[in-house]
């Protein structure tokens, strides 16, 4: 692995005092949070569809984009689209917030837009392919890429690899892929394996990785929103999960996404120093013992 070491910090990771059950605004300054991520070491930022409104009452689009370039912050994510498969006045909200992320992201010039079936209680995988293809199409005039999260089956109704590839592979759409986040493959069952065996060098992958506990918590929805451990602080074999995805050809930025109810009262630089210097010390082990195997 030669290529220079990119990671990406996801919102939450960085948006201190933003609650995913409350308030999802991050009310820091966007330029402070960008210098200082940058300063950690990142290359990429994650916003959150709620920040992304907040941050306009202050900056234009065309604002933020000088700024992340300004301090090398050139891998952009912007999320969390749900309901994009839906009808009625549910979908109706959708659509508001996928004009606000399509917008953002052509004018970001952000690497991918992330969805997910999150709360999904009607729709099949071909209603879902059927949906897909004219939000990826959407994406494809603006110049980015759609990445389908697959997350466990307590919030999704095709919690596999199998089932999110039927859709994307299906919907014919070259921008269309998934998004691969190791503490969801685990809650899944899914392991290094399976990866290798599922997954072929075309498909279009996203990647993000967290720490925690093996055993299942008691508390499934608690684990995942206020939890997550930074990588390297739990007992995730992360590194086996990284060399499943370089293997099938992925050289893309890595994602760090680490929801915990105690790193939202860290202080910014606290939160973007620890997160990067944690995350890239666990990468860069992988990559070590990657070369060591004979994979390149």
């Amino acid at each position: 692995m030669t290529k220079p070491l990119e990671i990406l910090g996801s919102f939450w990771t960085l948006a201190v005092g933003a609650d995913p059950l409350g308030d999802q605004r991050c009310l820091h300054d966007f330029r402070t949070r960008v210098e200082i991520a940058a300063n950690a070491g990142f290359t990429g930022m994650g916003f959150w569809h709620a920040d992304i409104l907040e941050i306009r009452k202050t900056y234009s689009f065309q604002d933020m984009k000088r700024i992340l370039d300004a301090n090398g912050i050139v891998n952009i994510e912007v999320e969390w689209l749900l309901d994009w498969f839906r009808t009625g006045e549910r979908r109706a909200a959708s659509d508001e917030i996928r004009t606000l992320l399509l917008e953002a992201a052509e004018v970001l010039r952000a690497r991918h837009i992330k969805i997910a079936d999150f709360g999904n209680d009607c729709a099949d995988i071909a209603q879902l392919t059927e949906e897909f293809a004219p939000l990826c199409r959407q994406a494809a005039e603006r110049g980015t890429n759609v990445l389908f999260e697959m997350l466990p089956a307590q919030f999704s109704r095709v919690p596999s690899l199998d089932q999110v590839l039927e859709i994307t592979r299906g919907s014919g759409a070259g921008n269309g892929g998934i998004m691969l986040d190791n503490l969801h493959l685990l809650r899944s069952g899914i392991g290094p394996e399976q990866i290798v065996q599922t997954l072929e060098t075309g498909d279009l992958i996203g990647v993000e990785i967290n720490d925690g506990t093996l055993a299942l918590p008691l508390k499934f929805e608690d684990s995942v929103v206020n939890k997550r451990l930074l990588p390297g602080d739990g007992e995730f074999d992360i590194a086996a999960f990284l060399r499943a995805l370089w293997s099938v050809g992925y050289d893309g930025p890595i994602g760090v996404e680490v929801l915990n109810e105690y790193i939202r009262k860290w202080d910014l630089r606290t939160a973007a120093t620890e997160a990067f210097a944690k995350t890239r010390r666990v990468v860069e082990a992988a990559r070590s013992s990657t070369t060591l195997r004979g994979v390149s």
